[in-house]
């Protein structure tokens, strides 16, 4: 049922955001690395993101995407990592602030209440993403001597602030991947004619944030599905198609996701690696 209910259209638009939101990750990507002085071009930068996602499909939670620049620089390896932490905090500001703004509009504007079961996460959220913020600001987060917070504010002072030319832009480049994303669920949605643009789209901003909650499987794998069922059911959401519901169309949409957003830049990371190996830079550049 669910492969007969797929369309070239709506594929195409599909793995056309999906491109698009790897461009706008590649392009946050470099400025962070720029920011740690790293001197890399266009194609590093790429080679890593791609190279990223092999490692986050092979480990729970995507955690194995931390070591994606150590080879950027062969005695740098400690600041690649520092690089991919920012890199996260970026992406996490993101998706919370993003769920937040999603729930306001579902409270506010399409007057459906919020479960109770998820206020805790969302409240969470919220407190999460002001911190966050505040740390996009202040490049600091706590005044204490111990040398662990020492460490991590002297990290912190090497990411683009908030409210800076190259932070804004980092920002809105994170922002615009997180869109791309959101768009591409929708569209597959609709392949299946489920639910309204609106409605899919305040749902799966929403499901996205709770995802985060939740890095406990390899590709998001179960978590995914369970996001996405719970909100458009959460939404009320019914298919034309009377042989499909949300559980069954979800499952379906999440393995397209897997395949577009994780398995095949993860393919192409490892091919581009294997068939040229070189990521060594040993220069830098001023910081911006």
């Amino acid at each position: 049922i669910i492969l007969g209910n797929l369309t070239n259209r709506h594929l195409f638009f599909a793995l056309l955001f999906s491109v698009f939101g790897l461009f706008f990750q590649v392009k946050r990507w470099e400025i962070i690395l720029r920011y740690q002085h790293f001197s890399v071009k266009n194609n590093i930068a790429w080679k890593t993101i791609l190279w990223g996602n092999l490692l986050a499909f092979v480990t729970p939670g995507r955690i194995g995407e931390i070591f994606r620049g150590l080879k950027i620089h062969e005695n740098r390896k400690k600041d690649s990592l520092f690089a991919v932490i920012i890199d996260k905090l970026f992406i996490i500001v993101t998706i919370l602030s993003s769920g937040v703004v999603c729930l306001i509009f579902q409270l506010l504007i399409m007057n459906i209440e919020l479960d109770k079961k998820i206020i805790f996460l969302f409240i969470a959220a919220f407190v999460i993403c002001l911190l966050g913020i505040y740390i996009l600001i202040s490049g600091k987060i706590f005044q204490k001597n111990r040398s662990f917070f020492k460490y991590l504010n002297k990290i912190l002072r090497n990411l683009p602030r908030l409210f800076t030319p190259a932070g804004r832009k980092t920002l809105f480049y994170s922002y615009m991947a997180h869109i791309c994303l959101i768009v591409q669920t929708v569209v597959l949605f609709q392949m299946f004619e489920c639910g309204t643009i609106l409605t899919n789209f305040i749902a799966m901003g929403q499901a996205y944030t709770i995802m985060l909650f939740f890095p406990i499987s390899i590709g998001n794998m179960g978590v995914r599905e369970g996001a996405y069922t719970f909100f458009l059911n959460h939404f009320g959401t019914k298919c034309k198609n009377s042989l499909l519901n949300p559980a069954s169309v979800s499952l379906g949409v999440s393995m397209i996701i897997l395949i577009m957003n994780i398995i095949l830049p993860a393919v192409l990371g490892l091919v581009w690696y294997l068939c040229n190996d070189q990521f060594y830079q040993k220069r830098t550049i001023s910081n911006l």
